[in-house]
């Protein structure tokens, strides 16, 4: 056994893997606890007509998802209450977008959770309820995200949490979300935990010559979606009457 292998294998002690393996449990138990019912084993694709129909139908399917997920992070408990609505009013539409990247199959144009009957959702759709910017930037960072790491499961949970405990990240976020009582050092410290996480992964992944530079590259590409989906909340009222969305999703746009 060579030098490099020992190492790897002592970058991620039991604990570690235990943590990744529960990511990837809380994840699947989310979905299964938000499916949709009523729908054919064999979903067919489902018409959005207006970008209402896009924030009302898929990505509120998300992120109902992610915030069962997001609630079953021990992290998250141990925030108090302030914190915890706070990270989820700013960052929860940025994930939406950041999951959709994951369940998109360019081969057939369709948005569509793995392993669920949901219905499939046309990128032609998306389109046509945004706009082609948006979506053609969109597509170019889930092509660069799935070349820097392709087909990772455990890159895209560790993904999630990163975005969620981002404080201020927004460039353009509103004045109701600036609360000065929020404890930024506890979101910090929570954050640095799966942040070491999916270092120490790259490192065991691939290596300590190409980690650093794929999850610099996979950082920043992050930070591309954070500022698309600033564009999109600042300019949302020109596509839309957030009254006709649920509570939820009219929180996430402010």
């Amino acid at each position: 056994m060579d030098l490099s292998s020992c190492i790897n294998q002592t970058l991620l002690n039991n604990s570690d893997w235990s943590n990744i393996q529960f990511l990837q449990d809380c994840y699947n138990e989310a979905v299964k606890l938000n499916q949709i019912s009523d729908l054919s084993s064999h979903p067919s694709t489902q018409s959005i007509e207006s970008t209402s129909d896009l924030f009302r139908i898929p990505l509120y399917i998300s992120s109902m998802r992610l915030i069962t997920y997001i609630k079953q992070i021990n992290e998250f408990h141990q925030l108090n209450s302030v914190d915890q609505v706070y990270l989820i009013k700013s960052n929860l539409l940025t994930i939406c977008f950041f999951h959709s990247i994951f369940i998109y199959d360019p081969q057939t144009d369709n948005y569509h959770e793995h392993n669920t009957n949901d219905p499939l959702f046309s990128g032609q759709y998306w389109i046509q309820t945004l706009n082609k910017q948006f979506h053609f930037e969109m597509k170019q960072l889930r092509n660069d995200l799935i070349d820097i790491f392709p087909s990772d499961d455990i890159i895209t949970k560790l993904g999630f949490l990163i975005l969620l405990f981002s404080n201020q990240l927004s460039s353009n976020q509103s004045s109701q979300c600036l609360l000065t009582d929020i404890k930024s050092l506890n979101i910090f410290k929570a954050q640095n935990i799966f942040t070491d996480l999916m270092y120490k992964y790259c490192l065991y992944q691939y290596g300590s010559q190409k980690a650093p530079i794929l999850f610099s590259r996979y950082v920043h590409k992050i930070m591309k979606i954070q500022q698309l989906v600033d564009q999109i909340k600042y300019t949302i009222d020109n596509y839309m009457e957030t009254t006709q969305l649920s509570t939820l999703m009219q929180s996430i746009l402010v």
